[in-house]
């Protein structure tokens, strides 16, 4: 006797439309998408092709089921971590648009998921050196750093830049990437406060191991978790405290070689910053995340605006009787500005919203409560380790606030915008 219902399917394989849903789920998965952002994409997709479907998103795994309740077969991809890709993701959201409005149907859909990569076949890795140079130089700036410390984090940059290139091709550098980080920006902090004087070792350290901080990686787990992801949210927090070991291990060597006395020596008052040099400090950063994402160059207009809200809410809001709420309220109007762009100007919604949450991340106080620790001065780690906890969580309450107030959709329909060619 045959349980099978009618039209049920043997194998993945023989159902082209799965296989189509499988491919898009790890293009996106790849391009760094949120796993509740995942699910619910692939559902409308699922739903857009007439397929039934359950999926299940992890931070390192996608499962989806095809078929009827009990008759089901399994698609189970093990990947690793997806990093945001907003030259994909806008790719992929010109794929998603054209089906779900109906100009192409999933056959063309698959043909153009597969070429997305053949189009581009990435940026050269030594990018990455100039892009994480200029971040770090404008995270110093922002920062109050002084002629000093932009030197010391803007040489941190080069060098986790060329450790960046090096990683995508050696597997072990590609390890030990944070360690390594974190062990050279200590050796080049002491090296120069040898050589030209004290330097604020905290501005120095964190603006130039900046993109290493697991900041955004903590939101995103926070707000997995408040939209009930339990399981990716807690495997993602538990990539967030790998990471921040790695970088306290590799401050702990660079401190074993140099001795802690650099600790006491480098408690260097910051700077004022003034308001040009926060026009610049915004440029730099909107540039290096621009070529850190593999953004598209004409997509360099919206990276920049994110940055710009970003850091405009939160300077004005700093000086207010707000201010203890300003992450909040930072992260409410940037969100608004990024389902305005989605909703009304079609800007795919990563564009505006991954730039200005990494602007806005806690990351830099949690890395400083690695090096309180190291400095014995247990007390100041956990305040500055609470601190970024509280305001991770005041991050991602403002965004949960902007989509109740103004919903938009990580990938957006676009009005008969045409795909990128």
């Amino acid at each position: 006797m045959n349980d099978q219902e009618p039209g049920a399917i043997s194998a993945i394989a023989d159902d082209p439309k799965a296989v189509f849903l499988a491919t898009m789920a790890r293009e996106l998965h790849q391009a760094g998408v949120a796993t509740d952002t995942l699910e619910e994409t692939l559902g409308d997709i699922a739903s857009s092709i007439g397929l039934t479907t359950q999926i299940f998103a992890l931070p390192t795994q996608i499962t989806i089921a095809v078929g009827p309740t009990w008759n089901q077969k399994l698609v189970l991809m093990r990947l690793p971590p997806g990093r945001v890709n907003l030259r994909k993701l806008a790719q992929l959201n010109a794929v998603y648009d054209d089906l779900r409005s109906g100009r192409i149907d999933y056959r063309q859909a698959a043909a153009a998921v597969s070429d997305v990569d053949r189009r581009w076949l990435g940026r050269n890795s030594l990018w990455e050196i100039p892009a994480l140079t200029l971040l770090a130089v404008g995270v110093a700036i922002l920062l109050g750093g002084g002629a000093r410390e932009l030197t010391v984090a803007g040489c941190i940059g080069f060098f986790t830049g060329v450790v960046s290139a090096v990683a995508e091709r050696v597997p072990i550098v590609a390890r030990l990437f944070e360690a390594i980080a974190a062990f050279a920006a200590t050796l080049i902090v002491a090296g120069f406060s040898k050589i030209f004087g004290p330097t604020n070792i905290f501005i120095s350290i964190v603006a130039g191991v900046v993109v290493l901080l697991p900041g955004y990686s903590l939101t995103l787990a926070l707000h997995e978790l408040a939209n009930g992801d339990l399981v990716a949210g807690m495997a993602r927090l538990g990539r967030v405290l790998s990471v921040l070991l790695e970088l306290g291990c590799g401050a702990f060597l660079g401190f074993a070689v140099i001795g802690p006395s650099l600790l006491r020596t480098g408690d260097v008052t910051p700077h004022a910053v003034p308001s040009h040099l926060w026009i610049l400090a915004a440029v730099l950063m909107a540039v290096g995340i621009s070529i850190d994402l593999n953004s598209r160059a004409r997509d360099f207009v919206w990276v920049f605006a994110a940055c710009f809200v970003a850091l405009l809410t939160s300077h004005l809001l700093a000086g207010t009787r707000v201010h203890e709420i300003s992450g909040f309220l930072s992260a409410f109007l940037c969100g608004i500005v990024a389902n305005v762009g989605a909703r009304v100007l079609r800007v795919p919604q990563a564009l505006m919203l991954v730039p200005a949450v990494l602007v806005l991340v806690p990351g830099s106080l949690s890395y400083e409560s690695v090096l309180f620790a190291f400095q014995h001065n247990i007390s100041s780690a956990f305040t500055f380790a609470t601190n970024a906890t509280f305001a991770a969580v005041q991050l991602v309450a403002g965004l949960l606030l902007s989509q109740l107030v103004f919903p938009a959709k990580a990938l957006q329909l676009q009005r008969g915008a045409g795909r990128e060619r």
